[in-house]
């Protein structure tokens, strides 16, 4: 059976192998499921609720180790049967859902999405979606929530650890002893490499099937020997309540920014063990778990699992943003109903065996292959952009993205010839300046200063000037324009006769906010010396940053409640500069040298601020210009009456 449910009711599923059904056990997959479903639709509510997936993990062990061992001892064990049944088990209800994303992103996604979904329906169609996840990003990233199969991981360790665990039981199973002996060795060899990822590797402490396997084994513990060691009522009661207050200690208490699974994960792993190992006598697994509504809830767990994440995660895509609570719960309803059809009319038939065996197994794995290959194909494809016509123009290959940005600038400026300026410059680094100028081996006049938001006028700013040096010296990625490098570049500039006007811009939300030190005093003091030494002053109000990229103006969004496209209100753009605005007034107050050029002007009007301008995309991602925009946009400002110096 799967973790993170097995759709299929448990009587139905495990008869065939001759282990008792337990009430309880689905009424157990039913709180897990909940847990975690409540968790990604509400996580403020249910803080720990991942945890219900560590739940699954200890009764997938459990229940998947009890048949075997039946198996075993009854001389009917069969590799190839074991894995026709996981087939059998597993793949409508995935394959279902994997359909269903292929052709709702083919219709909503835009291609970067699109790909990035491609890939991940070839990893988990190929139950190794943990292993490409590890390579991405943390679980609880923001970024996560925009990927519509992350809760295929679980699926990804459960069917690696099945690989090699009927023949690990094949070799141990016949000396319950042995057994016992080996799975306690596994279980705190597999627990001691989580401890050690924990604070070491975080992410694959989290994806690794060698950090979790210790999981399924405790469940799988509680198999070997559940025959072996019987509870009495009251005992049996005692262990079911602990495991029940227990587990929901966890659910309370547990967040995503504890280290996790870490020593966390025995809270979940222990209390799912005790509510097993209780039995079906135990007070809460008799009261609570054994409730129809439980039970119910929990026939239905794999599919609801399943559909739940896709749901949410596309609704959040679409919305550019966390969607509504009337969306969230609306999805929630829907999540039930589409896990019961899936349950009723695709899982069941093939549960029932109309089909034999063999003909299952050959159309589900044939139906997942090509279903892996289209996937693959879309990879390929880039995410296959003629899916949706583009509708600005891209009016150069480097007018998206950050890399070929700065290989247009190295292509088409040619290094800085002063020495000065070349010394403080080191060519592609983070940590140094970048300089370059638009008139080779001629002093440069007009001086562009600050980050990357300074740099992207270079384009804009030379083609303006024409026959004028234009140059451009960048200092990437550092916090403030405050630090010791920054305080260097300074006099260095003041010091060149030759350079009539310095054009100051940066990314102010970030440079400038209530954790900066002195904002106000530092920028004064830079503007203060460009002024003494005789130089013209401008200081450029920074662009709206936007919190979605530019491929939403190139192809629209479907299926979205928002009836605006490719821009933001005005008023959370000023919201943006409320804080900023203020300390580069403050520092430019009084100096008539200094001039402030509002660009923000000249992208927003009285309500909306826009990513698309006399249809040109005017952005390479979230908060960068273009080329075209920054020539666009130049253009806009120096007719506004900003002349730069000449």
């Amino acid at each position: 059976m799967k973790s993170l449910g097995n759709g299929s009711k448990q009587q139905e599923i495990v008869n065939d192998q001759h282990i008792p059904y337990r009430s309880d056990i689905d009424g157990l997959r039913a709180l897990a499921v909940l847990s975690v479903v409540i968790y990604h639709a509400f996580p403020s509510v249910l803080t720990g609720g991942f945890i219900g997936v560590d739940v699954f993990f200890v009764i997938s062990g459990y229940l998947i180790s009890s048949i075997i061992i039946k198996d075993f001892n009854s001389a009917q064990f069969s590799i190839s049967g074991f894995y026709q049944r996981r087939i059998i088990r597993l793949f409508p209800a995935l394959i279902t859902v994997l359909l269903f994303c292929v052709v709702f992103g083919w219709l909503a996604l835009l291609p970067d999405e699109y790909k990035s979904l491609a890939k991940h329906v070839v990893s988990g169609a190929g139950f190794v979606a943990n292993l490409t996840l590890w390579s991405e990003a943390s679980y609880f990233d923001v970024a996560a929530e925009a990927k519509p199969l992350l809760h295929l991981w679980s699926l990804g360790v459960e069917e690696q650890f099945y690989l090699v665990w009927p023949v690990v039981l094949l070799v141990v199973w016949k000396k319950p002893t042995r057994l016992t002996v080996s799975l306690l060795t596994i279980i705190v060899a597999s627990f001691a490499l989580n401890i050690y990822q924990a604070s070491n590797n975080p992410t694959a402490d989290f994806y690794s099937p060698l950090t979790r396997f210790w999981e399924l084994l405790v469940g799988a513990l509680i198999a070997a020997n559940i025959d072996r060691v019987s509870l009495g009522e009251k005992s049996a009661n005692i262990v079911s309540v602990c495991g029940m207050l227990l587990v929901l200690v966890g659910l309370v208490t547990i967040t995503s920014k504890d280290a996790y699974p870490g020593f966390l994960a025995l809270i979940p792993v222990s209390a799912a063990a005790m509510l097993i190992a209780s039995g079906r006598r135990g007070v809460a697994n008799r009261i609570i778990l054994s409730n129809p509504l439980m039970v119910g809830v929990g026939v239905i767990s794999y599919p609801l699992y399943l559909w739940h994440w896709p749901l949410l995660s596309f609704s959040r895509i679409v919305e550019s943003a966390t969607p509504c609570l009337t969306i969230r719960v609306t999805v929630l309803f829907l999540s039930f109903v589409l896990a019961f059809a899936t349950y009723k009319f695709i899982e069941t038939p093939f549960r029932k065996g109309r089909v034999g065996r063999r003909q299952s197994v050959l159309a589900l794995s044939s139906a997942m292959i090509l279903i892996a290959s289209f996937s693959a194909v879309v990879y390929v494809a880039d995410g296959v952009s003629t899916r949706s016509g583009a509708n600005p123009v891209v009016h150069h290959p480097a007018d998206l993205g950050r890399d070929p940005y700065l290989q247009y600038i190295t292509n088409h400026f040619s290094r800085c010839a002063d020495p000065v300026l070349l010394n403080l410059s080191v060519l592609d680094t983070s940590y140094g300046f970048r300089c370059f100028q638009s008139q080779p081996n001629i002093p440069i006049e007009v001086l562009l200063l600050g980050d990357s938001h300074a740099e992207h006028w270079l384009p804009g700013l030379s083609d303006q000037l024409r026959g004028v040096s234009v140059g451009s010296l960048i200092q990437p990625d550092l916090p403030s324009m405050g630090s010791e490098l920054f305080k260097n570049a300074i006099p260095a500039i003041s010091s060149r006769t030759n350079i009539k006007t310095v054009i100051i811009s940066a990314m102010w939300i970030d440079k400038i906010n209530k954790t900066t030190v002195d904002p106000v005093g530092r920028l004064k003091g830079m503007l203060d010396e460009f002024v003494r030494s005789g130089k013209k002053v401008y200081v450029l109000d920074d662009i709206p940053v936007y919190d979605f990229g530019p491929e939403k103006c190139m192809y629209g969004r479907r299926f979205s409640t928002k009836t605006e496209a490719c821009e933001m209100s005005a008023l959370q753009n000023k919201s943006q500069k409320e804080f900023y605005s203020s300390v580069l007034g403050e520092a430019m107050k009084g100096d008539e040298q200094v001039t402030f050029v509002p660009v923000s002007d000249f992208v927003c009007d009285e309500s909306k601020c826009k990513m698309l301008i006399d249809d040109t995309l005017i952005y390479r991602d979230t908060n960068h210009l273009n080329i075209a925009g920054s020539k666009l946009l130049m253009s806009k400002i120096v007719e506004g009456g900003f002349r730069f110096g000449r």
